[in-house]
């Protein structure tokens, strides 16, 4: 699907992690829209993408963030080009103002990037900073090459990172706001980011994952599309991790997943009717989380199992206390064929 980029705005945070004041360098126009700008909102919106685990949420109020209120006003002035000039403004002096008399914080470039990407409206704030490199460098007289030092963006470690589905916004009730979620390590530098851009009520994409999966295990099994019969519980988790997995976008749509498997009666709708359940409507989620649903893996004691569902349906793998019993012909003679060649 092809990324379509209405308007991109960098700014400069300027600020060492030991200094307690921070500086701006405001511009004054828009990036060009051109191949290296496509690309550069391309890589930061990938970097992002790949990130599994993030945290998502809603605006906090105007009231308690500047930030909010901001977009909001240029939300009314319908996303124009020469409104998120002075958003992006408004917002990086907000930023600044939080910043005083706070340590440890680092700044960067900024990117206001306002794009379209599939059939959804994204104003992604990336932050990015500059980091060295060496290339290699011809050198005609000497035909040989030289190595020397650059300095680039580096947009494959984003230092920070928020994305809001505008399109999410706009209908008032769903959580429109996503951000990266940082170490542990990072979580003081991180909160002045999430403060600023006024993250209210977040859960982190594992969290709303599991709440998911636990819907769907309280589901009754669907029936197979060819027959009345209904599916298998093992058939029924690996179909669902398929369709999440589909998605481009890693985002789970619940309407579409109960479509998708239940046609047109209700099962999901009325499961979290009935058992006053809180799922969200459609939520990004983590990729590891999903795939442990029917993948199982371990390793302690210098040890490592992997299987699926399937496998521990039918008894090829069997817990018994602190013992594991593993039951394949196949896996036994491969292994007994790697020992009898070592041993």
């Amino acid at each position: 699907m092809e990324l379509v980029i209405h308007q991109v705005i960098v700014h400069e945070l300027i600020k060492e992690p030991e200094a307690s004041e921070a500086q701006l360098f405001l511009s004054k126009t828009p990036l060009p829209i051109e191949e290296r700008t496509d690309l550069l909102v391309e890589q930061l919106n990938l970097t992002f993408e790949q990130k599994s685990d993030t945290l998502q949420g809603f605006f906090s109020s105007p009231e308690d963030a500047l930030f909010p209120g901001y977009f909001q006003e240029w939300s009314n002035q319908n996303y124009e080009k020469a409104a998120m000039m002075d958003f992006s403004r408004e917002t990086m002096q907000a930023l600044q103002l939080s910043l005083q008399g706070i340590t440890g914080a680092k700044g960067g470039y900024l990117v206001y990037a306002h794009y379209h990407f599939f059939e959804q409206d994204y104003l992604g704030i990336f932050l990015i900073r500059d980091t060295e490199g060496l290339v290699f460098a011809k050198q005609a007289e000497t035909g040989t090459f030289d190595i020397e030092s650059t300095t680039y963006l580096n947009t494959d470690r984003l230092a920070m990172a928020g994305r809001i589905n505008i399109s999410r916004f706009q209908s008032g009730n769903q959580r429109c706001l996503e951000l990266i979620k940082y170490a542990k390590s990072q979580k003081t530098i991180s909160e002045y980011f999430q403060n600023w851009i006024g993250l209210d009520r977040p859960e982190s994409s594992k969290t709303l994952t599991q709440t998911f999966l636990e819907v769907v295990n309280e589901l009754p099994l669907p029936l197979k599309e060819d027959s009345n019969e209904k599916m298998e519980e093992e058939e029924f988790r690996a179909e669902v991790l398929n369709f999440a997995m589909r998605n481009p976008q890693k985002t789970i749509d619940v309407a579409q997943f109960e479509q998708n498997f239940y046609g047109e009666q209700p099962a999901v709708q009325k499961l979290i009717e009935d058992q006053d359940i809180e799922l969200d409507d459609s939520f990004r989620f983590d990729q590891r989380a999903m795939k442990n649903y029917y993948h199982y893996k371990a390793s302690a004691d210098g040890l490592s199992l992997s299987f699926n569902h399937s496998h521990y349906r039918q008894q090829a793998v069997e817990i018994d206390g602190d013992t594991i019993i593993i039951k394949s012909e196949a896996l036994a003679e491969k292994l007994r064929s790697q020992l009898e060649q070592f041993l």
